[in-house]
C-alpha cells in the first residue's frame, strides 16, 4: 500500500515543518508526505494548514494577512505536546517556505494540498514547481474547486487529488446509482473511511473507483478531528476492502506496528 504521513507525520513532530518532513524521510524515504499550502500577504507559499494561527503557534494572527518576514518569527511548534510537556516552547521551530521544501527534498515524495482560494496562487504555484522541483514526485490537492480546475487547465499532466465538490459528487451519484453520469476527472480519490455519521467508502463507492482504475486512499475519520490509521488491523481492514493508500501521522509509531 501507499504509506502517506500526514501533515508531515503531525502525531510525532510539529505538523508542516522541516523537521516532520525529515522524520518522516527517516522512517521511511519511500513514503509519501502530506503538507497543506498557504500563501502570506507578499505572496509566497508557506507550510500551514489553518487560516489562523493560533492552534499551532499561540498567536491569534491571520496568516494570510501576514508577510513572509512576520511568519518567520512565528513558533509552528509552540503548542505541540508530546509525554506532558511543550518541547518546542524554548527551541522555536520556523514555518517553512514551499521552496525551502524543494530544495532540501528533492527526492521527496510529496502531497501539496492548497490551503488558500486566491486565484493568484495557480501562477505562483506553477513557476516554482517549473523551477524549483521541476522532474519531482508531486500531487495537487485542494478543497477548492476552482483552484483544481484552472491548475489542471494549464497543468493536465500534473497528479491530482479528488476536490472536494468532485467528492460528493461521486459519492451522491454512487449512493444513486447514477455513477455512469459523474465520471472521476481526477487522478486519486482522497477519501475518510467515515465523514460523521456517513460510511464513505460503500461497496458502491469502492465499485465506482475501480471500475475506472482510480485509486482510493484513506484516513479512518473526519469530522470534529481527523483520525489517521494507527494500527496494522485498520491497515489490514482498509487493504480488504480495496484501499491503495492509507495516511498516518504517527509514522515511527505506525512503523512498529506493521513490523
Amino acid at each position: 500500500m501507499e504509506i502517506i504521513c500526514y501533515s508531515c507525520g503531525r502525531g510525532e513532530h510539529p505538523e508542516n515543518t522541516i523537521e516532520g518532513i525529515k522524520h518522516c524521510q527517516r522512517i521511511n524515504a519511500d513514503w509519501r508526505i502530506e503538507m497543506d499550502v498557504q500563501m502570506t500577504s507578499d505572496h509566497r507559499l508557506v507550510l500551514f494548514h489553518d487560516y489562523e494561527t493560533k492552534r499551532t503557534t499561540g498567536e491569534d494572527k491571520l496568516l494570510s494577512k501576514l508577510n513572509f518576514s512576520q511568519v518567520k518569527k512565528l513558533n509552528a511548534g509552540y503548542n505541540f505536546k508530546i509525554d506532558g510537556t511543550y518541547p518546542y516552547r524554548l527551541a522555536s521551530v520556523k514555518i517553512p517556505e514551499l521552496t525551502e521544501v524543494f530544495q532540501k527534498f528533492p527526492k521527496a515524495k510529496l502531497i501539496l494540498d492548497i490551503h488558500t482560494n486566491n486565484p493568484i496562487v495557480v501562477d505562483i504555484l506553477i513557476d516554482l514547481i517549473d523551477t524549483k522541483f521541476q522532474g519531482g514526485d508531486f500531487i495537487i490537492a485542494s478543497e477548492y474547486d476552482e483552484i483544481i480546475r484552472k491548475l489542471k487547465s494549464r497543468k493536465p499532466s500534473w497528479k491530482y487529488g479528488v476536490s472536494a465538490k468532485e467528492a460528493k459528487r461521486m459519492l451522491y451519484s454512487s449512493f444513486l446509482y447514477l455513477d455512469g453520469l459523474f465520471p472521476v476527472k481526477s487522478d486519486i480519490l482522497m477519501l475518510p473511511k467515515k465523514y460523521g455519521r456517513i460510511n464513505v467508502l460503500s461497496k458502491r463507492v469502492i465499485h465506482h473507483a475501480k471500475k475506472r482504475n482510480k485509486p482510493i486512499w484513506a484516513w479512518m475519520y473526519e469530522g470534529t478531528y481527523v483520525k489517521t490509521i494507527e494500527t496494522k488491523e485498520e491497515m489490514e481492514l482498509l487493504r480488504k476492502i480495496g484501499i491503495e493508500g492509507i495516511f498516518v501521522e504517527f509514522p515511527e509509531k505506525f512503523l512498529g506496528e506493521t513490523r
